[in-house]
């Protein structure tokens, strides 16, 4: 499996620090490629969120490089790699709640990740806050991840319509992140299927709130984004675009191609 892959981040049009963080690493095992990606986005308002992000983002790099080759090279199987990224995920969560605590800040932060295994032929994926990740084809763009706020959740019961969420001021109240406080975090996983010639985009919800799924499509489709510098140009293209639309959020997309 080989993969083209590329990313754009800025603070945006408003804002002066810029709490996404975000990683992208690869490892060769048994004569084949992992591809391991994820964003997260300190959440707005928190002092802590740009540490809170980057520190998750820090810590979960270390996990892949260190628990992670050793369970791939022991022949484990991707549910016990899952449990693996969970507890991962919970020891993290406790650890910015401590040292929040101790400094009597706020700090919490999203986290969405993609795991290709071509070894195992599946992609894990993990999740929680409102950083989203999209399947992308020619023909259709398919949201993965369901965003733990206040407004995806009144939407998802019948509450509000999608079209109401877009401009309701609770946007950015999430019901669900790493630190906050919260003791009982939980996450979402899926395990899908390798299908090469696909790509899949990550990113905070500054990048997608003025995007429709048509304009990600005729960007981020794969048979226009045959190289790492096509994609750069593509997502800078659409970050532009977000920009003159007002967006005063931070501004995070990550995309991979599988070749």
């Amino acid at each position: 499996m080989k993969y083209v892959f590329s990313y754009v981040t800025t603070e945006g049009a408003v804002r002066k620090i810029n709490q996404d963080s975000l990683f992208i690493v690869t490892a060769k095992y048994r004569d084949d490629e992992i591809f391991f990606a994820a964003v997260c986005d300190g959440v707005g308002g928190l002092s802590g969120g740009e540490k809170a992000s980057g520190y998750v983002c820090k810590r979960i790099n270390e996990w892949f490089t260190d628990e992670f080759s050793e369970l791939i090279s022991s022949g484990a199987s991707i549910l016990k790699i899952r449990k693996s990224l969970d507890d991962r995920l919970h020891q993290l969560n406790d650890n910015i709640n401590a040292y929040a605590e101790k400094k009597n800040s706020d700090m919490a932060t999203t986290f969405t990740s993609v795991m290709v295994i071509p070894q195992l032929d599946h992609i894990l994926t993990a999740h929680v806050g409102d950083t989203r990740l999209y399947m992308i084809s020619d023909e259709e763009v398919k949201l993965m991840t369901a965003d733990h706020s206040v407004v995806a959740q009144e939407v998802r019961n019948g509450i509000i319509t999608e079209e109401m969420a877009e401009n309701d001021p609770r946007q950015n109240q999430l019901t669900n992140c790493i630190g906050a406080g919260l003791e009982d975090t939980s996450y979402d996983y899926s395990i899908a299927d390798i299908n090469s010639g696909t790509c899949f985009m990550l990113c905070s919800d500054g990048f997608r709130k003025k995007l429709s799924s048509d304009e990600i499509g005729e960007y981020l489709s794969p048979s226009k984004n045959k190289d790492e510098k096509t994609i750069t140009y593509n997502l800078e293209c659409l970050k532009n675009k977000v920009i003159k639309r007002g967006e005063k959020d931070n501004i995070t997309a990550l995309m991979v191609k599988l070749c």
